[in-house]
């Protein structure tokens, strides 16, 4: 949500295009979200969900990096390229979380919907922060949750659960 909210906002303030412009570098932005959602979900049936979502929220993370450092057209590129990563992040995490939790999933899948919620926080986080620091540096906020995304991927490929349908362990 923050990245899209406030693309057109980098591509004219920062790197100084018309509304015109801006708004083709937004549409661009989801061009590649749609066609890196096919994408992913091809590489998921090679790639093991979370070590995909490890290097697709490292990939966001390196983009919004240099989004804050590159005032050009390079970090506008890195902007619309976070997309890329975005389209895999959301059904992945709530598929791969899910997994294992057996007569929790319900739950666990209730949690999961109420986080969405963040999607309305930290947007207003991200505008206060480009209040303070300028348009490029707020990309520090979408960067931070695309490093919690990689933290946690990082935390699941580390640590086993049980399989899918497997009785839970004996005490």
């Amino acid at each position: 949500t923050c990245v899209w909210t406030f693309t057109i906002l980098y591509a004219q303030d920062v790197v100084g295009t018309t509304p015109t412009q801006a708004g083709w570098w937004l549409q661009a932005s989801l061009i590649i979200f749609l066609v890196s959602r096919f994408v992913m979900t091809f590489l998921l049936g090679i790639i093991k969900p979370t070590l995909l979502l490890l290097i697709m929220a490292v990939f966001g993370v390196v983009c919004c990096a240099v989004a804050m450092f590159s005032w050009n057209t390079v970090g506008l590129v890195a902007v619309v390229l976070v997309s890329a990563s975005l389209s895999l992040m959301f059904p992945t995490i709530y598929g791969v979380s899910l997994q294992g939790l057996g007569e929790d999933a319900k739950f666990g899948a209730a949690g999961l919907v109420m986080a969405i919620l963040g999607g309305a926080i930290v947007p207003m986080v991200h505008a206060a922060v480009m209040d303070a620091v300028g348009p490029a540096m707020g990309y520090v906020v979408p960067g931070i949750c695309l490093a919690l995304v990689a933290a946690y991927a990082v935390f699941d490929l580390t640590h086993s659960r049980p399989a899918v349908g497997s009785a839970p362990a004996e005490q």
